[in-house]
């Protein structure tokens, strides 16, 4: 191809503009991965009632088994509210329903309730409670129960001993039903002051779970940070519980404003898809209050997790921490033996197995850490945890020169399917988008353009790469190149290829480089049509370029009468066999895609999946070693051979699926960006080997394959 016809299908300046765009992109990704590195520790939590329920079901001390988590890597416990039925559990007050009360004989319960026994004025339709042998726990109890239930629900119900009527649902359910409220005396009340200290004697950090106050109250709030104060614990993270956040719906600014003044991070439990997080009603509103002080953590649900063995459940803790930028490790202990294990012992050697995998990946156990704007040392708040610098957004004038880039490959796509729309018109075409760009950028965040420009890049650029390689075989003449030849020419050019492609994933990862992406507060749309878009463009512009028909030459002379002539193609059984295949792979690569396909995923590919994860850095993507890149080998393989343009489309095709799913990668914003360039670089060497495989096979089998094929084509 001459130098003439290189210059009007990529115009050189708009390849100046991708030059700029891309240096931009860089400096970009270079603080982001700063932000990422520095974010390097990890918190290990479990819930402690349910290490005290443990320890009580196993007959094990309670101290002890607390003592030997702490040594296996345990550095926080979840401290939920605390319930009636919990408390009269513990003596630390004593409550009953009235149902029961009305059946029992005076003594019962120690003898506590005999006052309500001996009345005939026992509501059914109520709670009693009075002191236990805690003080304390009788002032927080009925002081919860105000901001809980409303003072016209509760009434003093005798004076010696001082007792109260809660009127409401008063039954004891033996599993929880998701359908209805909560009875009363398994709802929840407020944090205990001497929870969060029990916890702190035994040396850990505390996560609290408190849920919302309805009705709501400021003063509810206030009571419950004053509880944090008094038992003067280390409090490192607030995870939502329930259906909602504190504060919602109307004063989530409060709530916001009482965690920014303790520097108590935000939890964010990631939803069982792994797409976004688990859904608090105000969740989000929230998050922006504390300016994105937070953290995202991993739980597996208590129903995936009794089904689970522990090598299976283990395998996913360290990898998520690493590929996922999981930072508290959210751990729930298994609840019988497996393979002749006691669960103690079970349970104590799954932390630490996890502890050693989380060290092995280069993290420390600690605080969790959170991503935030380079600010040097930040310097530990009062209470403990390390400060917070502040939420980190890329600069608008940058973002702008990053948008350059895509407007730029639009521009170029446009110019090769629409030979008309070349030199002024794509200028016009990149001033018209820059301007409609910086508009949307510099009036608010921009998102919706953030994201429209990170799709176009993420669909563009595997096309263009395709394209300079298509562009390169122009100038093959001969088919007389050895094998050997072929497999290096391919190697050289699906690396220039990838490198042209990891152009556009750059800029993608830029565009979207802020912390509510990293958290995935914010998430890249369109995944599935991101697959999809480039196969379909790249059909555009081979048909643009070349024709399929064999009677017509080697170039399309109109796009659109190729299109014609292809409808009017007489169908065949043969033809439908091929669009039946088509149609399921097609199937099977969309629905795979994403997170929220239906697909299941066989088991052999599972297997594989966990042999790639412990043998490479970053496990590639199987679109791209096991289709894409093999793909883009075969179709070199056909170039150099000659083969039928209708061959080369096919094989063409495939080859964009792995470019497309290499730039894809970077649309995970929350896997780390230097994780994503790995695992492209893993993907080429893996989908190198298979294409050198591929190669040679075919290169075997072609002399007895092109007899038949002959044959075919004669006969057609």
């Amino acid at each position: 191809m001459k130098m003439q016809d290189w210059k009007e299908r990529y115009n050189p300046i708009l390849l100046v503009c991708i030059a700029v765009a891309f240096c931009a992109a860089l400096w970009l990704m270079q603080i982001r991965v700063g932000i990422e590195s520095r974010n390097d520790t990890v918190e290990q939590t479990l819930d402690h009632q349910a290490v005290l329920m443990m320890a009580q079901r196993e007959g094990r001390d309670s101290d002890k088994l607390l003592r030997q988590f702490k040594e296996a890597g345990v550095t926080t416990l979840i401290v939920y509210d605390t319930t009636l039925e919990r408390l009269d559990r513990e003596g630390r007050i004593s409550a009953m329903p009235g149902d029961v009360l009305q059946k029992a004989a005076p003594g019962a319960h120690g003898g506590t309730f005999d006052t309500v026994i001996a009345s005939s004025n026992i509501n059914p339709d109520a709670v009693y409670i009075t002191r236990g042998n805690d003080e304390e726990a009788w002032r927080e109890v009925q002081e919860d129960l105000r901001w809980r239930y409303g003072e016209e629900r509760i009434k003093p119900f005798a004076g010696n001993p001082e007792m109260l009527e809660l009127k409401g649902d008063s039954r004891l359910l033996l599993e929880p039903d998701y359908r209805a409220k909560t009875p009363m005396m398994q709802a929840p009340l407020g944090l205990s002051v001497k929870d969060l200290q029990d916890v702190q004697r035994a040396g850990f950090l505390v996560a609290v779970r408190p849920q919302n106050y309805l009705p709501y109250s400021r003063k509810a709030v206030d009571s419950l940070f004053d509880r944090i104060d008094k038992s003067g614990v280390q409090v490192t993270t607030y995870i939502p519980c329930g259906t909602d956040v504190i504060g919602f719906p109307s004063d989530i600014d409060y709530m916001g404003r009482k965690l920014s003044e303790r520097n108590i991070r935000l939890g964010l439990l990631e939803h069982v898809t792994q797409l976004q997080f688990a859904k608090f009603a105000g969740l989000d509103a929230l998050l922006r209050s504390v300016e994105n002080n937070a953290v995202r953590v991993l739980n597996i649900d208590a129903q995936e997790n009794s089904k689970l063995m522990m090598p299976d459940a283990l395998r996913r803790w360290a990898l998520a921490d690493e590929e996922r930028n999981i930072r508290v490790n959210y751990v729930r202990l298994f609840l019988k033996p497996q393979n002749g294990v006691d669960i103690i012992d079970l349970n104590l050697d799954y932390m630490r197995q996890i502890t050693e995998q989380v060290n092995g990946r280069g993290y420390k156990i600690g605080v969790a850490g959170v991503f935030q704007k380079p600010a040097g040392t930040v310097a530990a708040s009062a209470n403990g945890n390390p400060g917070f610098s502040g939420s980190y957004d890329p600069g608008r004038s940058i973002l702008l020169l990053v948008a350059l880039g895509a407007w730029a490959a639009l521009a170029l796509y446009v110019g090769m399917i629409f030979p008309g729309v070349r030199g002024m018109k794509q200028y016009i075409l990149v001033v018209a988008g820059m301007l409609i760009t910086g508009f949307c950028l510099f009036l608010g965040r921009g998102l919706s353009m953030r994201q429209g420009l990170s799709f176009m890049t993420a669909v563009l650029y595997p096309v263009l790469s395709i394209s300079v390689i298509m562009t390169l075989w122009e100038g093959i003449k001969t088919d007389d190149r050895s094998v050997a030849g072929i497999i290096f020419t391919a190697l050289w050019q699906l690396a220039f290829a990838i490198g042209l492609s990891l152009i556009g994933a750059t800029l993608n990862g830029s565009m979207m480089g802020d912390l509510r992406f990293f958290l995935e507060a914010d998430i890249y749309r369109g995944v599935k049509l991101t697959f999809i878009m480039p196969v379909l463009l790249t059909l555009i512009l081979f048909l643009r370029q070349y024709s399929i028909f064999p009677e017509t030459g080697t170039k399309a002379a109109d796009l659109f009468s190729q299109f014609t002539q292809i409808c009017k193609t007489k169908l065949t059984l043969g033809h439908f066999v091929i669009l039946g295949v088509l149609l399921f792979v097609a199937y099977i690569f969309v629905g795979r895609s994403g997170h929220t396909g239906g697909v299941p995923v066989p088991a052999i590919e599972i297997k594989l999946r966990l042999f790639l994860e412990q043998v490479m850095y970053a496990r590639p993507r199987e679109k791209e070693f096991m289709i894409g890149h093999p793909a883009f080998f075969l179709a070199v393989y056909a170039a150099y051979r000659q083969a039928p343009n209708l061959c080369r489309l096919a094989l063409v095709l495939g080859a964009v699926i792995g470019q497309g799913s290499l730039v894809q990668t970077f649309c995970h914003m929350r896997t780390p960006a230097m994780m994503s360039y790995i695992r492209a670089a893993d993907g080429y060497l893996l989908g190198a080997a298979l294409g050198i495989i591929a190669v040679v096979a075919v290169s075997i089998l072609m002399p007895y394959v092109k007899p038949w094929l002959r044959r075919f084509r004669i006969n057609e």
